[in-house]
Parts: structure tokens; sequence; C-alpha cells
């Protein structure tokens, strides 16, 4: 007779493989793997024994996931539901309530009826200020504006185009990749994004919409599974990289108002969702390697001063709580776009010091309290 660990530990060697083909931008044969796993994990269940302890709550929640994972919402509330119902651990009732939530929530990414082109994608919202067809404006237009910005880096970088510090994109990004949103639809909060394919190419290079998306979508699954190491694979450039996790942070959920951000595209007939979770404030890009004369640093302080006339390099200033003050060098046009936001306000600031110099990385609002 083969052991409820057996069967565990086939159910999570199935589990990777629909990870992995899920990556893919068809995703094909993923589902295969998905139910093949859920089986052996259901067959993990019914070896153990019912009790209370943590072992079989930590079955029951990894077959909810696997079930979701195989789009059988009915199944997965059915498992999480039992699980919760004997009793778990408190640990893990608490995963198992998140994943309820997340069983909902797929719900919400089903496209019920909506034909999505391959030039579009449905974002949906979730949260305690989300509603049936009501969520916050800035919580989704500004989302939207991240992702159209988001989506022009992409292109930008496929071109092959150097990154540029600020300004409009290129007017053949712009004009090739031009977002639409639809009316929101009932439910929960969802629109469609539609993403314009490149009419007139000037170059054989230029790709297309749904090649941008994928590799967008490809991007933000990454992100919600941690796997910062793998983006950086993706994106070599520095300056794209660590602009990628700047609007990847304003893209996902911030864990109180919206706690969940989902996206929906439909690619040979088949619908691929990815559902966000990761929250804003646990997204950063990971510290560069600095060279032999430098060292990576953070400081927390108010930003007090900015200094944008200085042709070799703008400057802000950041006061930290021993009153000492910091000088830090900025990228070109891009102290008005942290001043405005963070003036006189507690500031995180990471970068790389070398002697008196430091050159910013990232900045983000700093703890008031």
């Amino acid at each position: 007779m083969i052991a409820a660990s057996d069967y565990h530990k086939m159910a999570m060697e199935f589990a990777d493989l629909g990870l992995r083909y899920r990556a893919r931008p068809d995703g094909k044969n993923a589902l295969a793997y998905f139910k093949q796993a859920l089986d052996f994990e259901l067959a993990a269940i019914a070896e153990l024994e019912r009790t209370d302890g943590l072992a079989g709550s930590v079955l029951y929640r990894s077959a909810g996931t696997l079930a979701l994972d195989c789009r059988d919402f009915r199944q997965a509330e059915q498992i999480t539901a039992r699980a919760l119902a004997g009793d778990p651990h408190p640990d893990i009732a608490e995963e198992l309530r998140d994943l309820l939530e997340q069983i909902y929530f797929q719900r919400h990414l089903d496209l019920n009826g909506v034909a999505l082109q391959d030039d579009e994608l449905q974002l949906s919202l979730a949260g305690p200020e989300v509603s049936k067809g009501l969520a916050p404006h800035n919580a989704i237009y500004g989302r939207v504006d991240s992702i159209e910005k988001l989506i022009h880096r992409t292109a930008e970088r496929k071109l092959g185009r150097q990154f540029r510090e600020g300004g409009a994109a290129i007017k053949e990004v712009r004009d090739n990749y031009r977002m639409m949103v639809s009316v929101p639809r009932e439910g929960s909060f969802a629109v469609t994004l539609k993403f314009g394919s490149p009419v007139k190419p000037t170059t054989d290079d230029v790709p297309d919409a749904a090649s941008v998306m994928d590799e967008f979508m490809q991007l933000i699954e990454l992100v919600n599974r941690w796997r910062d190491d793998a983006i950086q694979n993706i994106i070599a450039d520095p300056a794209y990289l660590r602009n990628f996790f700047g609007l990847a942070k304003k893209i996902a959920p911030d864990g109180e108002s919206i706690r969940q951000v989902g996206f929906t595209t439909i690619r040979n007939g088949n619908e691929h969702p990815i559902m966000l979770t990761r929250p804003a404030d646990e997204i950063a890009p990971p510290p560069p390697t600095p060279d032999a004369d430098g060292e990576w640093v953070e400081i927390r302080g108010i930003l007090r001063y900015a200094d944008a006339t200085r042709r070799n390099g703008n400057q802000i200033k950041v006061v930290d709580i021993e009153s000492k003050i910091h000088v830090v060098q900025v990228p070109a046009n891009t102290v008005n776009r942290i001043v405005q936001p963070m003036w006189n306000e507690p500031v995180i600031i990471q970068g790389i010091r070398t002697g008196n110099r430091i050159m910013l990385e990232t900045i983000a609002p700093g703890n008031s309290s």
C-alpha cells in the first residue's frame, strides 16, 4: 500500500510540472498536470486518518489549491470548507480562509461570456472597498495607468530601445500599443483593457500586442510566486528592471482596501488567469551588485531638499533621526516624480554608497509613526 507521504510527494512533482507549463504563453498541458496532482493529493488524504492535527490540514490546503489550479471552483470550495469544518491548527486555518477568498475571487477572473481578443486582457479587483461594478477611483485608474506604462516599457525593451529616464513613450509605441478601457462589469469590478496591435510597423522586429501582453502576464505571475530571480533573467537591463518593480508595486494589492488584483487573457480558445496577491509593500527590486568600492545602504529619514539644476546629476537630501544629512544622486528627470508625492515626508532610500556619494536605487514612503 502506498503511504500518504508518497502520494503527496507525487502530487507535488506533478504540481511543479503544472506550474512550469502554465508559465508558457499557451499554457498547454498545465491543466492535465494539475488534475493528476489533485488526484494524488486526494489519494493521500484518503490514506491519512481524519484528524484535527496539522498534517491532515496541510494536505487539505494543498488539495484545495490544486483544485483551484484545475479551475474546479466548486471542488476547491468543498475541500477547503471540509478542512475548516475539522477545526484545523490555527495557523493553517488562517491560510485556509485566505484560500477560500482566492477561490471566490477566481470566479471573478472568469470571462463569463466576454469574448477577449489576443490584444485584450481583463483586469479584476477584489477587496473590502470593492463591490459590484464599483471601486475607488484611485484603486482602478492608478493601476490602469501603471499597466499601460508597463506595457509600453515592455514594448520598448523588446524593441531594443535604451531606457528613457522620463517623458512619454516613443511615438511608435504610443501609436501601436494605445490602450482602450471598457465600462466596468458587474460581479466584482472587472474591465477589459485593449492594446492596439501595430498597424504600420517600421521594421519586422516590432512585436505585436499579444506577445507583449504574454510577457506582461509571465512577469506578473513570477512576481506573485516571489520568483524575482527569474524576473532578473528576463529583464537584464538594471534600469528596466528597477522600473518594472516600481510599476509592479503600484499594480499590486495594498492588502487592505484592495486584497487581490487579477488578470485574464485568452489564447487558442483557453482562458489564462493570473491572481496577484503579493502585497505592494513586499515588492522591491533585488539589490544590485555594487562595485568593489561601493556598498549597499538603506537610509530612513525625511525628504527635505531637492536640486534639479545640476548638469551632472540631480540631488535630494534626506535628514535621518540623528539629524544627519544624506546627499543622494538621482537619475535625470526623476526629481519631480520623487519630490511631489514625498516632500517633507518620511522616506526609505536604498542605493549604493561610494565614498560620500549615494546613487539612488529605490525610494518608498517611510513610517510616519
